[in-house]
């Protein structure tokens, strides 16, 4: 912690921090390193000054896993239908196109230019993108240095545990085999708060909408599992549109005009539930099945 304290403060020379940043990330980020960097940045983090009257989800991207703008884009969309307040935060750009501040923009969601412009947008909307860089310039500065030393680096893993300005949000996170994102389990269960953790097998492609993830809450150090990951034996469901059709069908999907992906609506009914908008999961199942026309079991 007293490593990250400093070099939050930029009390580390350029030459030194690239060293630092590319030899943390090619041995492999600990637990205690990446939980280090967690707290030095929630204390620098700007604060949201309002409390909601439900619990956020938030939806943090930041280029870890392959297809995560597209995923958490229309994740943070879908959740409007809920009632669930939802947080994106990450990057403006993003290593794959289109990003998901572009995606968000093509719905009419943009980039909060402050604090109190995301506040506002949470009231009126139920949604709000955050710059990594709005909701802390340490953060923002960290992450920005992918351009420069060609890889994430454990700001973008750290990020994902980050309760952005302070909401008590639940947080979602992305794990896959063999990726930076591996170890994001660990991290979660080592800092305070709720959180959903999305798991693929190395078998299956991330963030493809064709598969269900292992989808576990985590809570107070416990883990329970809400949803099994899917049997990679099955047949897949229609897998949707390529990136030239995603943005008219994503908004055909959260427009009601065509059906939402089983693995969507099971995701749904598990931020229902950990948000808090449910009295218990079954209920939660129940409210998002009744939304979506379909069982969500």
């Amino acid at each position: 912690r007293a490593l990250w304290d400093a070099v939050l403060d930029g009390a580390l020379d350029e030459l030194e921090l690239g060293a630092l940043l590319a030899s943390l990330s090619m041995a492999g980020e600990s637990t205690a390193e990446l939980a280090g960097l967690h707290g030095a940045l929630a204390a620098r983090q700007g604060r949201l000054a309002f409390g909601l009257q439900q619990r956020p989800i938030a939806i943090p991207l930041y280029g870890l896993v392959a297809g995560e703008a597209a995923f958490g884009a229309l994740l943070a969309l879908f959740l409007r239908r809920f009632d669930v307040p939802v947080v994106v935060h990450g990057p403006l750009d993003s290593p794959q196109a289109p990003s998901a501040a572009t995606l968000l923009r093509e719905q009419g969601v943009l980039p909060s230019p402050s604090l109190a412009e995301a506040e506002a947008d949470l009231r009126a909307r139920g949604i709000a993108f955050v710059p990594a860089q709005l909701l802390s310039p340490a953060l923002g500065g960290l992450v920005a240095l992918r351009t420069r030393l060609g890889r994430t680096n454990a700001a973008h893993v750290a990020a994902h545990a980050l309760d952005p300005g302070g909401l008590g949000a639940v947080r979602l996170a992305m794990s896959v085999p063999g990726t930076a994102s591996q170890g994001l389990g660990g991290l979660l269960a080592a800092t305070p708060g709720k959180a959903l953790l999305l798991s693929w097998p190395a078998s299956v492609a991330p963030c493809n909408l064709a598969w269900r993830p292992r989808i576990a809450l985590l809570a107070d150090g416990e883990e329970s599992v809400l949803f099994e990951a899917e049997n990679t034996g099955r047949v897949a469901a229609p897998v949707p549109p390529g990136p030239a059709e995603f943005v008219p069908w994503m908004r055909a999907v959260v427009e009601r005009r065509a059906p939402a992906p089983p693995p969507l609506v099971n995701l749904a009914s598990a931020c229902v539930h950990a948000a808090g908008a449910a009295a218990d999961f079954m209920q939660a199942k129940a409210i998002v099945a009744l939304h979506c026309g379909r069982m969500a079991a």
